[in-house]
């Protein structure tokens, strides 16, 4: 699945009240919250009144994928290229 394709499910996941996911799949969870990527998204939302269907949020979505793309897993050893923390695969 795609970065973008994962930060729409995190965001509506989260807007539906889901509090599991630290961070959206695939991106380090240390990186996500030092950028605090999900405090800028609820301001979006609550700013603009922006819905999931909207060409805005989609926007702020591909926006977001476009800077996450430093702090990526690598998936075969779940480390973050930005920050070298290694994760345990939950899965």
């Amino acid at each position: 699945m795609s970065l973008a394709a994962n930060l729409k499910l995190f965001f509506e996941g989260k807007l539906k009240g889901d509090s599991a996911s630290k961070s959206p799949e695939g991106v380090c969870p240390n990186c996500w919250g030092r950028q605090e990527w999900e405090g800028e998204f609820y301001k979006q939302i609550k700013a603009r009144n922006i819905t999931p269907e909207s060409n805005t949020y989609n926007s702020f979505i591909h926006e977001v994928a476009s800077k996450l793309d430093e702090i990526k897993l690598k998936e075969d050893t779940y480390e973050c290229i930005s920050c070298n923390v290694k994760y345990k695969h939950d899965h």
